[in-house]
């Protein structure tokens, strides 16, 4: 099967667009997002910007893909830049049948490979905090809190570092109860692997990726692992996959303008990888 993976896209016009010119170019059969789809939002009323993009923006534009791409199936993750509401939003449109939202509690199958999504990571600098949590369940909280969404007042509440990170699961936690499919299978998990090439930032002298989730793969080994989170990282290192054991984990990186997207076959992976840069 052949698919193709990008993340970070943000919300950015030029990047959808791009996309679109390669998917009607290389016409995989399946593409996988990687999370922060979306525009952040105001932290007023983060619905009026980013709740309005998914419903006006991108469920059409993927039903528009898969109309003009038959046969191709969407499939996505959320990240660290995406909201709650935007969750709750997708999974209706999962039931309608528009789009497959991963999850790590049980796995997607489509031609008999078998895919579980991750949506959470570490905590960041950034002010959104709903799809963050601690790495390992006694590392400190961060220094910085933020804000969530209150599914029952509907309106963005703050985060506190204590008083939100320290009673949730931790990342590792929450992966060991993971689904275990049967090989073939792909993970797709928004935060990089701890200590590889797929987790450096400039002018940082430490990885910052998760080191739950590089244990994740060391012991659970899928197929391919696809990631996102750290743009940067694929320029800083030069490199957009590593090895993690017998695993090919991968990180196309992203910017602003230029779109970074990687095509491949399941039945091939190292062979078929290829690292497309839009203009």
């Amino acid at each position: 099967m052949r698919l193709c993976f990008c993340s970070d896209l943000h919300g950015r016009a030029p990047l959808y667009s791009q996309l679109e010119r390669l998917l009607r170019a290389e016409r995989p059969e399946l593409l996988i997002l990687g999370g922060d789809m979306f525009p952040d939002g105001d932290l007023d009323d983060p619905r009026a910007v980013q709740g309005r993009f998914v419903h006006e923006r991108f469920i059409p534009w993927v039903r528009r893909m898969r109309t003009e791409l038959a046969g191709m199936q969407v499939s996505c993750i959320l990240g660290n830049h995406d909201w709650l509401f935007s969750k709750d939003y997708l999974a209706e449109y999962h039931n309608q049948g528009a789009i497959v939202l991963l999850t790590h509690r049980a796995p997607w199958v489509l031609d008999g490979v078998a895919f579980i999504g991750y949506s959470r990571t570490p905590p960041t600098p950034y002010w959104v905090k709903d799809f963050e949590r601690l790495d390992m369940p006694d590392d400190p909280p961060p220094e910085m809190g933020g804000a969530i969404w209150d599914r029952v007042t509907q309106q963005p509440r703050p985060a506190e570092p204590e008083t939100y990170f320290v009673p949730q699961t931790s990342l590792q936690s929450e992966l060991a109860g993971a689904a275990r499919p049967a090989p073939p299978w792909i993970f797709v998990c928004h935060a990089p692997p701890h200590a590889s090439m797929l987790d450096r930032l400039p002018h940082v002298d430490h990885p910052v990726g998760s080191r739950a989730v590089r244990e994740f793969i060391e012991q659970r080994q899928p197929l391919c692992s696809l990631h996102g989170h750290i743009h940067e990282s694929p320029t800083v290192t030069g490199a957009y996959y590593d090895l993690i054991g017998a695993t090919t984990s991968i990180n196309p990186g992203q910017s602003s303008s230029r779109l970074h997207a990687v095509l491949l076959e399941t039945g091939n992976v190292k062979g078929s990888l290829q690292h497309r840069v839009l203009a």
